[in-house]
């Protein structure tokens, strides 16, 4: 009697179907995905510029404090002009700047590698906004949404 020999394994056919569902399912999942990467972008930058308003915040009362005022700090007090934190302040060099960096050390590290830190001082009330790479955008303590990321700038600075 002779017996066959059985191959273990897929067939072709069941392979192709395998790989089509598999093709489907992430069609379907990778649209979805990329919308919480977005988010999850744009909630790092809002709470990024929340860090760097805290810092603002903080150096203006210690400035206050010392009874300097913005115009002598060497920062715009209008409201409408915003202040970029410039890449060459270092912490403790006695610049506003510096005193910025003494509470958000991060934001030195963003602006050497080519981001955006700005902030707009009015009666001694800040707003802050924060970008990371020119495509994301963050804001407080109005933050930035999906919708509006790619064209958020700071809003006026009120005093509350």
């Amino acid at each position: 009697m002779k017996t066959r020999k059985t191959v273990k394994g897929f067939t072709l056919v069941e392979l192709i179907v395998v790989i089509a569902i598999i093709g489907v399912l992430a069609a379907i999942l990778v649209p979805s995905m990329l919308g919480y990467v977005k988010k999850s972008k744009v909630s790092a930058m809002n709470s990024n510029a929340k860090s760097l308003y805290d810092a603002v915040a903080t150096s203006l009362i210690e400035a206050d404090s010392e009874g300097k005022t913005a115009t002598a700090l060497g920062i715009k007090d209008d409201g409408t002009t915003s202040n970029t934190v410039k890449s060459s302040a270092k912490a403790n060099d006695g610049t506003f700047d510096g005193k910025i960096l003494n509470y958000f050390d991060g934001v030195g590290t963003l602006v050497k590698n080519g981001g955006a830190a700005e902030y707009l001082v009015k009666d001694m009330a800040c707003t802050a906004a924060y970008c990371s790479d020119g495509t994301y955008r963050g804001g407080y303590p109005t933050g930035a949404s999906t919708d509006n990321y790619s064209s958020f700038t700071v809003q006026k600075a009120q005093r509350t």
